[in-house]
């Protein structure tokens, strides 16, 4: 806990991990065991179970618990040893024109990212994956970062942050602050 940061952190422990009110129109996209095999077929992957059930319970939105902490490190342009966000995680399905969890591929090529990554959440300068290298099942989870003392005009400069060794393992590191109550604010404000 960074000093001065009086926030609690409530870790997510295996409920609510979705949010209803998601800033984001969501399509609500069929999920079932065939489309997972299909999908997995695609990406050429096994994806990690506790993710399928996520998935299960509803396929992709806003995530109730958004943050997780960096390792320390040293360039400057990242937040490390912060708070970074997955605001949330985009679903299964075979359309063509809504992202999806499909679209690893093509979001990567944008950014000229390459690797075994399975892309779960990306605004293009920061990115949460399923890291597949050298692997094809448990894949670690990365944040990969532009790192934007580096970067040039023509070429972006990546940082590769592992989170956590599995997904369960990044799930136990995902947490929310909950909003300071107004008796808390109040006793910080009183003048003496």
């Amino acid at each position: 806990m960074e000093e001065g940061e009086g926030l609690k952190k409530e870790f997510y422990r295996g409920d609510s991990f979705w949010s209803d009110d998601s800033e984001y129109k969501r399509i609500d996209y069929p999920i079932n065991d065939e489309i997972i095999k299909q999908a997995e077929a695609i990406l050429g992957v096994k994806l990690p179970s506790s993710l399928l059930n996520l998935m299960k319970i509803r396929n992709g939105g806003g995530l109730n618990y958004p943050y997780f902490m960096l390792p320390d490190g040293d360039t400057e342009s990242i937040p490390y040893g912060g708070r970074a966000r997955i605001s949330d995680i985009d679903p299964i399905h075979f359309k063509k024109e809504d992202t999806s969890i499909l679209s690893s591929k093509e979001l990567l090529k944008e950014v000229s990212l390459t690797g075994e990554f399975v892309v779960l959440w990306t605004d293009f300068h920061y990115w949460v994956v399923l890291d597949y290298r050298n692997r094809s099942q448990n894949p670690a989870v990365m944040y990969i970062a532009e790192n934007f003392s580096t970067s040039t005009y023509d070429t972006t400069e990546w940082e590769y942050i592992k989170i956590a060794d599995t997904f369960d393992d990044f799930l136990k590191q995902l947490f929310r602050v909950p909003p300071l109550d107004s008796k808390q604010l109040k006793n910080g404000y009183s003048r003496k």
